[in-house]
């Protein structure tokens, strides 16, 4: 059967060296594609009619690949005369983020949910499932997503999971931890910059609660990242400072 003229979803891979650059290229890279622009018709800053006047400009599926996210800074320096009243994010904010939330287990009464509730009640099993039975496996997935959050209608968790894997760096001879992230939907101009930086760190803080392999003593050190979302955007009120940014 002949199919019917049709749109099809265009899914993008970015390969860069550490987080600015991540940053950076995805920006470009969004403005350069004809990427889907729309108001959306419920949640992401819709009132109680569905009504929204601020748009998204989102990847229809984005992976991008960071070889080296230890690199500092974690995130980008705004060069001076671009317009852009205040960056993103700062590593002061970085520090801040995962120490009061990623790592935090404890959530306020008006919170339905946080990143670091759901983290903080399986990373003491990751940590010792590692330190007891090594890291030739592929079972260390911390899920953030619960199958309740669908049913509570406007509060989805944004962030779904936050998969590792550690493998043996041959070349190097040490194990490296990876993580692999999924994001459901993702503010790339604001959101993005604070949410990686303070997932580098907690990578960062696992390699040293987790140590050497528990049998061979072989070193643990800092791995890659891949990051991965179906709605990484730029909201409407931000594109001129996200422009400005990649100098389009």
């Amino acid at each position: 059967m002949v199919e019917e003229n049709r749109e099809y979803l265009e899914p993008v891979f970015i390969r860069a060296r550490n987080l600015p650059e991540a940053w950076y290229l995805l920006l470009k890279k969004l403005f350069e594609i004809d990427a889907y622009t729309y108001f959306p018709e419920w949640g992401g800053g819709a009132d109680e009619q569905g009504r929204c006047d601020n748009s998204r400009r989102e990847f229809d599926f984005i992976t991008c690949q960071i070889t080296h996210p230890w690199e500092r800074p974690l995130c980008d320096i705004l060069p001076p005369g671009l317009g852009i009243p205040a960056p993103p994010t700062t590593m002061d904010k970085i520090e801040e983020y995962f120490a009061t939330y990623i790592l935090n287990p404890y959530k306020g009464e008006s919170e339905s949910y946080t990143y670091g509730e759901r983290i903080c009640q399986q990373v003491e099993d990751l940590i010792r499932f590692y330190r007891t039975y090594g890291f030739d496996h592929v079972k260390g997935c911390i899920e953030v997503a619960s199958p309740s959050d669908l049913a509570r209608g406007k509060s989805l968790p944004c962030l779904r999971l936050i998969d590792t894997k550690i493998r043996l760096d041959r070349k190097a001879g040490v194990y490296r931890m990876h993580f692999y992230v999924y994001f459901r939907a993702w503010d790339l101009w604001g959101g993005f910059p604070v949410n990686m930086g303070g997932l580098q760190l907690f990578k960062e803080w696992l390699i040293e609660q987790i140590g050497p392999h528990p049998r061979t003593g072989i070193p643990l050190e800092d791995g890659e990242m891949i990051v991965m979302s179906k709605s990484l955007n730029v909201r409407g009120h931000m594109e001129p400072f996200a422009r400005a940014r990649v100098g389009l």
